[in-house]
């Protein structure tokens, strides 16, 4: 009920959606309380009913409390997202109860109204350097855009930089500030084996995964690829990276991938707009990594990534041995007849599971073959997804929403 098995998301090892639910007395799990006596008393009794909570800013005090309570000793997966305007006093009362049960936390997810109220998160979630209450804590969001303390970002991730327990293998960056990881302590970052960003640059993901050398699953949800200053002298070599999905990608994509070798990777799902040459950077990325991959999904929303850009690849045996591969082609960058014939001409191999089609509301021509697509774009919230009464899409390609999940 809890956890959603998404078998063709990035990284199925680790993923799935992390439900938390919105209460509302139509909704799950106080839905179950209301059909009768002896659901009522299962309901009740079941701590793992209560165990995941969205708190958001028209908060009911006393039903966190009820929520807490009924979760009992279940590990908490909590989504708190309030704004600037949030009532101090109610704050206060509310960060007391969370903060009592942090050695329940397991998958947290905070944004938190003032600069102040994130660095006291921080100070109660790390006590001193090697000491912290949250024990069981694997996966931490954090959305913090504090504009007018340019220090805290630094401060922040200093301070997380101490935090003692390899539970936590997850953590997601939620802020448009970017930190210089070269200058800090690799204590966390080693046991992390995903993170999630909501943008970054080409140099500063490169610097991470040096730092980050157990790193498996990478997310971006939009990254800047232009021209690199003071770029490394020599590739770096990630050799745990499995799976890098991007968003959205501005700039070229040969400026990240020729400093890169990635031999494990497994899948990579990238958007761009860039043209000409991206299709020859790619195919020597590949050959250069030597990697397996499982999975290959691009979307091109460049005219100039066109029929050409298009052959170089499926006429190439290095992409027509990825069992699992996905491009959508921009509608006005080829004739309509060319996807059809493309894929009948190079799709030999995979001819029962080739496809090529028109994809209208994404202006989009989608060709390639097999069964797993992960060309998709997160929301912010992501992996959370909150259950309520209004179905919540779960991702979206280019402009068509994925499924829609409600309580």
């Amino acid at each position: 009920m809890f956890w959603e098995d998404e078998s063709d998301l990035m990284n199925p090892e680790l993923e799935g959606m992390i439900s938390v639910f919105l209460p509302n007395p139509q909704s799950a799990p106080l839905l179950f309380c209301g059909v009768c006596g002896y659901w009522r008393d299962v309901a009740i009794s079941t701590p793992a009913l209560w165990s995941s909570i969205t708190i958001h800013d028209d908060v009911n005090l006393e039903t966190v409390k009820l929520w807490l309570q009924r979760s009992q000793n279940h590990p908490l997966s909590l989504l708190v997202s309030l704004h600037y305007d949030f009532p101090p006093d109610k704050l206060l009362r509310l960060l007391k109860m969370i903060y009592a049960n942090m050695p329940r936390w397991q998958h947290v997810s905070l944004r938190l109204p003032t600069a102040r109220d994130a660095r006291h998160m921080l100070f109660n979630l790390i006590s001193d350097e090697g000491l912290s209450p949250a024990t069981q804590l694997q996966h931490l969001h954090l959305s913090i855009e504090y504009p007018d303390f340019e220090d805290f970002y630094s401060e922040a991730l200093a301070r997380l930089s101490l935090f003692p327990h390899s539970t936590l293998q997850r953590f997601t960056w939620g802020s448009y500030t970017m930190p210089d990881f070269p200058h800090l302590s690799t204590s966390l970052w080693l046991n992390l084996q995903q993170i999630s960003f909501i943008t970054t640059t080409a140099r500063t993901l490169l610097s991470f995964l040096k730092a980050c050398e157990n790193i498996r699953f990478v997310n971006i949800q939009s990254l800047h690829t232009y021209v690199i200053v003071d770029p490394p002298t020599a590739p770096i070599i990630t050799q745990n990276l499995q799976a890098l999905n991007i968003g959205s990608m501005a700039g070229n994509l040969t400026e990240l991938i020729n400093l890169l070798v990635a031999p494990s990777l497994k899948r990579l799902s990238f958007t761009h707009r860039g043209g000409r040459g991206q299709s020859i950077g790619l195919k020597d990325f590949l050959e250069r990594s030597a990697c397996k991959l499982e999975s290959l999904c691009l979307i091109c929303k460049s005219l100039d990534f066109d029929e050409a850009e298009t052959k170089t690849i499926l006429f190439s045996s290095t992409f027509t041995a990825i069992p699992n591969f996905s491009l959508r082609l921009a509608e006005k960058a080829c004739s309509p007849s060319f996807p059809q014939a493309i894929i009948a001409e190079t799709a030999e191999r995979w001819k029962s599971t080739a496809y090529a089609y028109h994809e209208p509301k994404n202006y989009t021509y989608h060709l390639g073959w097999g069964m797993l697509d992960i060309a998709r774009f997160y929301g912010i919230c992501y992996p959370f997804l909150v259950k309520q009464l209004q179905p919540v899409r779960k991702w979206s390609v280019a402009l068509t929403d994925g499924p829609l999940t409600r309580a």
